[in-house]
């Protein structure tokens, strides 16, 4: 069934933000790190996704996180969407015959077209722009330390850090998910035991 929301910035900001963590899920297939992983991954990807928002959009309600549009949305894109498929081509092609996987950032954006051109029949990935935009807005606003997943991202697929690497996006410290969002958003949503 489908639900309409009213929270037009917030589903349009996970909307961008799920292909950015996209990139990420396809590193960790890309590492064949495995399922646990993955779902840290995403974890974590959707607190940073509610706290972007937050920061940047006013009036984000925080229930949209939990709608189709945000953990939904997030889930399909990062099992089976363009971004995390060729994200993981990305990583494995760095890792592969041994070679060194630090790149200089000329080398990640000659790869990620080759692979946009070789995969994609024309069509565009929106998670690398994204994640470029993502990544210059926080820095502008020296919030780079507060994202350590998107950082990361960024980090592995433009600035040529290790892919393993990834997985140092993925250590939260000190973020309580109530400092993130409103937990009343499960009450509204009537979820028994809230």
């Amino acid at each position: 069934r489908v639900a309409r929301i009213g929270d037009v910035a917030g589903a349009e900001a996970c909307g961008a933000l799920k292909n950015v963590i996209a990139l990420g899920a396809g590193f960790i297939d890309g590492l064949k790190l495995g399922g646990n992983t993955k779902a840290a991954l995403l974890r974590v990807g959707l607190l940073e996704m509610a706290k972007f928002c937050k920061i940047f959009f006013e009036g984000v309600e925080s229930g949209t996180f939990m709608e189709s549009c945000g953990m939904a949305d997030l889930i399909t894109t990062c099992y089976g969407g363009r971004n995390r498929k060729c994200a993981e081509v990305f990583a494995k092609l760095r890792l592969q015959d041994g070679s060194s996987d630090t790149f200089d950032p000329e080398e990640c954006n000659r790869l990620w077209s080759k692979i946009e051109n070789d995969m994609l029949n024309g069509q565009k990935l929106q998670g690398t722009p994204a994640c470029k935009e993502v990544y210059l807005l926080l820095e502008s606003r020296g919030l780079l330390e507060s994202f350590p997943l998107l950082r990361t991202i960024y980090e592995v697929a433009f600035l040529g850090n290790g892919v393993a690497s990834i997985t140092e996006g993925i250590a939260v410290k000190d973020q309580p998910i109530a400092h993130v969002w409103n937990i009343d958003c499960f009450k509204t949503m009537n979820i028994q035991g809230c």
